[in-house]
């Protein structure tokens, strides 16, 4: 009896030994488990770490950069001004644009509309809000590059003045004045009725003008696609203020809908000028041509010196607030 006794208990403690052996087993797996969880999180702490570093190193580099793009748009900005203020005094800039177009009549056949040629007459914004934006178009219709040129849509909004001859392009491009270098854009000068815009991203050569208040739709954000991810705008350089009445009679000219409002019967610029504002009021009004006797038509591709008693003339070397 003693014998099955201890018999027994030994049974009890091989058994015990066992248990104990395979808890220590468990032990051991969770402790290499634990251990793994660690070295993982130490990974991912690590990793997190870095992100926030490399986080706010991208914010300091976008920073600078910028701060770079900034000081760029400014200095484009002041040589623009100086420019055209070297070219065609300090303003208020006109632009007077020659357009052909015929003369809707419903009650006759399109074929025997009369062609017709009327002028409308562009004020440019004040240098201090669009210098970059003013004088590229200045320079555009200086160079002549606008000549022959055409009325190339004319949807609800707005009228779109482009090309579609490839040796226009070409005119633009080879005198550098295809594009604006960056999107300038004031919101003293929004994109009111009447107002004129540069199209596109960059934006340019083509230019609209808006036939209703697109302030919104062109203005900061309006625009938005994949090239435009800092709220960009239209810049907006001018405004009609003579011919609201030659652009109602284009307005009358049927339009195909289904592509792309281009004009069933074409709306030509026939030319367009800088009128450059004179010392004085005396010149006569045929002299004067747009808005009156003080301002007089530029030559294409001339600058004017002293002796031509057009602006500038003197150059006033008093310093800008630019």
């Amino acid at each position: 009896e003693l014998s099955d006794k201890n018999s027994h208990l030994l049974q009890s403690l091989n058994a015990q030994e066992v248990g104990k052996q395979s808890i220590m087993k468990k032990i051991d797996h969770m402790k290499y488990k634990l251990e793994d969880v660690v070295d993982e999180l130490e990974k991912y702490t690590s990793m997190l770490n870095g992100k926030v570093e490399v986080e706010e190193y991208s914010k300091k580099r976008e920073r600078a950069l910028w701060d770079v793009v900034g000081r760029l748009e400014s200095k484009i900005g002041r040589e623009s001004w100086r420019e055209a203020e070297e070219w065609f005094g300090p303003g208020p800039h006109k632009v007077e644009i020659d357009l052909e177009y015929p003369k809707v009549n419903t009650a006759d056949a399109p074929s025997t509309w009369p062609r017709t040629r009327n002028k409308i007459i562009l004020e440019m914004a004040p240098l201090d809000l669009m210098p970059h934006s003013v004088n590229l178009f200045l320079q555009q219709v200086h160079h002549g590059l606008w000549d022959g040129n055409e009325l190339t849509a004319n949807p609800e909004h707005i009228m779109s003045f482009g090309y579609h001859r490839a040796s226009a392009h070409e005119g633009f491009v080879d005198k550098a004045l295809e594009t604006v270098s960056y999107q300038e854009y004031s919101n003293k000068y929004p994109h009111v009725q009447w107002t004129v815009g540069f199209m596109g991203r960059p934006s340019g050569p083509d230019f609209y003008i808006n036939k209703k208040d697109n302030s919104v739709a062109h203005g900061p954000g309006g625009q938005a696609n994949f090239d435009d991810m800092h709220n960009e705008a239209d810049p907006c350089f001018a405004k009609v203020v003579e011919g609201l009445d030659v652009l109602n009679e284009i307005n009358d000219i049927p339009v195909d809908k289904q592509h792309g409002y281009e004009l069933s019967y074409p709306v030509k610029i026939v030319s367009a000028r800088v009128m450059a504002q004179r010392n004085n009021n005396s010149f006569d009004d045929h002299q004067g041509g747009a808005g009156g006797g003080s301002y007089e038509g530029v030559q294409h591709g001339s600058k004017f010196n002293g002796e031509d008693k057009i602006m500038p003339q003197p150059i006033d070397e008093t310093p800008h607030a630019y």
